[in-house]
């Protein structure tokens, strides 16, 4: 299974092919936080939990990640021109399924505001994965002999 490293790697690469105008990172901190030095702007992945579904055969359940893409467009990008990043944001991830993860699905959009020459918006995502227990090795049959003869 994907660690949820792996799973959040993938989603900063998808985000940096399909919208190389901005710079991509992952940031978990407030987007007033965020030292936003790119002129076009800036969009940042974070992990904002998870939901887990019942306990399956003792050795896994379902996990939904849910995931936040904040936009920051500066000044030169704001008005009308938002839409079209903001497009190119959510077609990347509607569909996109992260290594061991059904396709992305999109949650929901909000403009956070306009402050400071920066446009702020907020795209919310999740996907499905497998939560499975790690197996102990003492708990396993141990092969002991081989034989090529048939057993009656």
């Amino acid at each position: 299974m994907a660690s949820t490293s792996q799973i959040v790697d993938a989603l900063l690469a998808r985000l940096r092919a399909c919208v190389p105008q901005l710079t991509v990172e992952y940031f978990a901190g407030a987007e007033d936080d965020y030292p936003l030095t790119h002129p076009q702007g800036a969009a940042l992945l974070c992990l904002r939990g998870s939901q887990f579904g019942p306990l399956r055969d003792g050795y896994g359940q379902l996990r939904t990640l849910q995931l936040t893409i904040t936009v920051l467009l500066g000044q030169s990008r704001a008005g009308e021109a938002d839409g079209d990043v903001l497009d190119a944001v959510r077609q990347s991830c509607l569909g996109f399924a992260p290594p061991d993860c059904q396709p992305a699905w999109l949650l929901s959009e909000t403009f956070l505001g306009y402050r400071d020459g920066v446009a702020r918006y907020a795209i919310a995502l999740a996907t499905d994965t497998l939560q499975v227990t790690a197996a102990s090795p003492e708990s396993l049959p141990v092969l002991t002999a081989v034989s090529l003869e048939e057993q009656p």
